[in-house]
């Protein structure tokens, strides 16, 4: 199953109704577990979240990493950047009917972005493996940021089997990133790598496999793969949950994503 149309889905179904919308960010945060290792490396910096700090989420997708830090900084002034129209009038409505006027998505394409010195945080995740020139996207956020801010990147590694899941990653214009390449591509425009996490390890491989990709093919297949995909989670998901939960707290020497802070000098 391709992912663009069930994403356009999704995005009908949570569309101008705030209790799905937060269901649905509720639901990104249980099963996706890059957000848990996104969060884990948040909540772990050093920024004072009663200083009025400048956040940049770059591709900023359905918003939920946006709206995470919204509400952790909530002096915080937060921008999402999507190039899709319909996420960023929705995201926009959404920060509206909650009074979040800190909150503010804009149609951008974050290739071409020129902002200087402007953002203590700024995020980028699932984003790189989607831009063909990913170091001057790299260029630009290290621009974008103000000296002592920092980035957080969430990307594939180059040991996720694409060849058994092509489907999914139709859109990549590279398979992943090895640690040493991540770091060198982030060390020549001028970020200083400090902190790098495999996630989906072994366990977390599974975890994925077995819930997420096993999920999505089931919803491929009409009305009747929709309802055998939500029976399917439900009966597997705690088998599901207790393997990211080891995959979270087991420390991976390799595994199919990475999360990498690297701050700017």
């Amino acid at each position: 199953m391709e992912y663009t149309p069930l994403k356009k889905t999704l995005q009908r179904l949570i569309r101008r109704n705030v209790i799905l919308r937060k269901i649905f960010y509720k639901g990104l945060g249980i099963l996706f577990l890059r957000e848990w290792y996104v969060k884990h490396i948040i909540k772990d910096l050093d920024l004072n979240r009663n200083e009025i700090l400048e956040i940049l989420d770059a591709g900023s997708g359905f918003g939920q990493y946006s709206y995470y830090c919204a509400k952790r900084y909530r002096e915080a002034n937060m921008l999402g950047l999507e190039i899709d129209p319909d996420l960023v009038t929705d995201g926009n409505w959404f920060a509206d009917k909650l009074g979040m006027d800190r909150l503010r998505v804009e149609e951008r394409d974050i290739t071409t972005i020129d902002y200087r010195d402007r953002f203590d945080l700024a995020l980028s995740i699932d984003v790189l493996e989607h831009i063909e020139d990913d170091v001057t996207l790299l260029h630009h956020l290290f621009q974008a940021l103000k000296p002592g801010g920092y980035l957080i990147v969430s990307t594939p590694s180059i040991y996720r089997k694409h060849h058994e899941d092509g489907e999914f990653v139709g859109e990549h214009f590279r398979e992943g990133y090895s640690e040493e390449s991540i770091i060198q591509k982030l060390s020549r425009v001028g970020f200083r790598p400090d902190r790098m996490i495999y996630g989906y390890g072994v366990w977390g491989d599974l975890s994925w496999r077995l819930g997420i990709r096993n999920t999505m093919r089931l919803m491929g297949h009409g009305i009747l793969g929709k309802a055998s995909a939500v029976l399917y989670l439900i009966l597997l998901f705690p088998l599901i949950f207790s393997l990211m939960i080891i995959d979270y707290w087991w420390p991976n020497r390799r595994g199919t994503g990475i999360v990498v802070l690297a701050s700017k000098p």
